[in-house]
């Protein structure tokens, strides 16, 4: 009698499912490790800025408010220059700002754009709407901004406050030695 070693339906079908059920078990732990990072990234930390929702205190009612859109200077990336521009205030620190930068080009084709609906609120001029470059924040010092130009519509920050925080950023508190 000749043997055939060749694997059933059977046997193929268990090799199919271990190799679903450890691929599985990949996916799960790659998956729970990378909530565990992104948890310890976002947990405050002692020497970390705290952010809040109100200005925190009397002397910063004349402060930039997030989320409203203000003309600032702003440096190119290149250092090469920069332009006066509009750009919406994200996150308010003692004496400067977070903006994320709106451009007036038709950026509609790319994912790191979101459209400013109602542009013509704060700029009467616009005949049509600009695009807020959610890729990334940009740091720049009070003496760069010129004047606040108007709110920004809330569809359009809810979209920017998706993918950055947001708010009044207090100083990290000045750390303390530990008793003795």
């Amino acid at each position: 009698m000749v043997y055939d070693s060749s694997p059933t339906v059977f046997e193929r079908l268990g090799n199919l499912l271990f190799s679903a059920a450890c691929m599985g078990l990949v996916v799960l732990i790659v998956a729970a490790l990378a909530i565990v990072i992104v948890r310890e990234v976002r947990r405050p930390h002692p020497a970390r800025s705290v952010i809040v929702d109100q200005p925190p205190g009397p002397d910063w009612d004349d402060r930039p408010r997030p989320g409203d859109v203000w003309w600032a200077w702003i440096a190119y990336a290149d250092g090469t220059g920069g332009k006066r521009r509009p750009c919406l205030i994200m996150r308010t620190h003692a004496t400067s700002v977070e903006v994320l930068k709106i451009t007036s080009q038709d950026k509609s084709h790319r994912r790191d754009h979101v459209e400013v609906l109602d542009t013509h609120v704060w700029d009467p001029r616009a005949r049509y709407n600009s695009y807020l470059d959610v890729s990334h924040t940009v740091w720049i010092t009070d003496t760069a901004l010129d004047h606040r130009a108007g709110p920004v519509h809330p569809w359009t920050l809810w979209q920017a406050r998706r993918r950055h925080r947001f708010g009044w950023v207090l100083p990290p508190a000045p750390a303390t030695a530990p008793a003795a």
